[in-house]
């Protein structure tokens, strides 16, 4: 796990922002996002990035019109941007149906013929164990298996690009994956089983914890999403690794 040292240091030296990268443009680029909604989302400060960085063809893929619609009117907000460059489209991820569903309107909308960017970077993070109606853990639904099942689908649709241009597909994880010390990991073996809120329970300290860790320690979203947009500019050697910090990990 990161030390506290390692998170102050990448807390004061964010990535580059892309539009301070030269050649990092989305010039008439078609872009879906998953997670665009919310200020906090990484999703939506990568979709006005990419909005920023010239994207004609702006896909936002998110639970409800609503929400789509005042993503749409933040980003827009942000970047002056064109209304029509925007298609938003529903999807919920804890359906495998839904995300079926989803693709089938994507691939008879007449204004998507390809796509350049699939950004997936949408997720939850439930406090209490919950189930999908497909019958799976709701986060391991969302956060894997429909996303991966989004990610397949769209693939057709990616490889429609025109000759010379290469697509991007990016997914957004978590570098925790690479650093759990193996010492730790007989801890965690321990913990199988038991329930994170029963002790976590007491609002109060957590609270407390959570945001002085958090103020101290953490990035903004904005700041985060610019590992999101500067990924899908990279070039072929970009093909299963892992970026973070500007440079690929390990």
């Amino acid at each position: 796990m990161a030390s506290t040292a390692e998170l102050w240091h990448a807390a004061r030296n964010p990535p580059t922002d892309p539009k301070d990268i030269p050649g990092h443009s989305f010039k008439d680029k078609a872009v879906l996002v998953t997670g665009a909604y919310g200020d906090k989302a990484l999703g939506h400060h990568a979709a006005i990035k990419y909005a920023a960085l010239g994207a004609n063809l702006l896909i936002l893929a998110v639970r409800t019109a609503e929400k789509g619609e005042e993503a749409k009117a933040a980003i827009i907000r942000h970047t002056n941007c064109s209304p029509d460059i925007f298609i938003i489209e529903t999807v919920d991820l804890a359906s495998f149906a839904s995300v079926r569903e989803f693709v089938d309107r994507l691939n008879r909308n007449s204004r998507v013929p390809y796509l350049h960017v699939v950004q997936l970077a949408a997720g939850v993070a439930p406090w209490a164990y919950g189930q999908s109606p497909d019958g799976y853990e709701i986060s391991l639904q969302v956060d894997v298996l429909s996303t991966a099942l989004l990610a397949l689908l769209l693939l057709p649709k990616m490889r429609e690009a025109p000759d010379g241009v290469r697509p991007h597909l990016s997914f957004l994880d978590r570098i925790s994956i690479f650093i759990i010390p193996d010492d730790m990991k007989a801890e965690l073996e321990a913990l199988r089983g038991e329930s994170l809120i029963k002790r976590c329970d007491d609002k109060e300290k957590w609270d407390a914890v959570k945001h002085v860790r958090y103020y101290f320690l953490g990035r903004s979203a904005e700041q985060g999403a610019r590992t999101l947009v500067s990924a899908t500019a990279l070039g072929e050697e970009s093909h299963g690794r892992f970026w973070t910090n500007d440079k690929y990990h390990p």
